[in-house]
């Protein structure tokens, strides 16, 4: 077990396997920043459709129903005799 951990110790030291560690971390980086600059966007994206487009949606649908009533309210119902 000692053996391995020489090995290992002496294998984190040497060119090739800073350049890969050096390579690893800038990749982890990039990703954690794209996932951070993702969040964000996804937050912006959210907040102004609740504050300008949810608002609108209300509107045309307070609209729709009161076409559907000015409708309703012209149609005369048939007086029926007995």
């Amino acid at each position: 077990m000692a053996a391995l951990r020489d090995r290992a110790l002496t294998a984190w030291d040497q060119p090739r396997s800073k350049k890969v560690r050096r390579i690893v971390y800038h990749v982890v980086r990039g990703a954690k920043k794209f996932a951070v600059g993702s969040g964000n966007a996804a937050w912006v994206v959210g907040t102004t459709m609740l504050v300008m487009v949810m608002p609108l949606v209300f509107e045309i649908d307070r609209e729709q129903q009161l076409l559907e009533y000015e409708g309703g309210m012209g149609v005369a119902q048939p007086i029926v005799l007995k």
